[in-house]
């Protein structure tokens, strides 16, 4: 009994040693995951910011789209008043021109008559 004691008292320091290995190993361990961890939270949150970045590039495009086709259909749609007015003053002269044809070849008419 004698000689487990005194190989158990030998046997303790070299136990704690081996116990203090495990913790260094095990919080290195953890330490490492903690790392991981903080890098793979810094990806997503870098992807995540790609991500908006790119939204938002899309966003003004399409901004930027409607706009130039609004401005495309404000600038046709002014043009076809333009001409439709034209339109209009010229089928309002060549009626005047008509009446007055008209009223000069009744006129013409009516003197022949006399």
């Amino acid at each position: 009994m004698k000689y487990v004691i005194i190989g158990l008292l030998l046997a303790l320091p070299a136990l704690a040693d081996w116990e203090w290995e495990g913790r260094n190993e095990w919080r290195r361990a953890v330490a490492e995951a903690h790392r991981q961890r903080a890098e793979a939270v810094r990806e997503a949150t870098r992807a995540r910011m790609d991500a908006r970045r790119e939204v938002e590039r899309a966003r003004l495009d399409a901004q930027r789209a409607i706009r130039e086709g609004h401005a495309e259909w404000l600038r046709e749609s002014r043009q076809f008043r333009m001409e439709a007015e034209r339109s209009a003053r010229e089928f309002r002269e060549s009626a005047r021109e008509m009446r007055e044809s008209i009223r000069q070849s009744i006129r013409d008419s009516v003197r022949s008559w006399r």
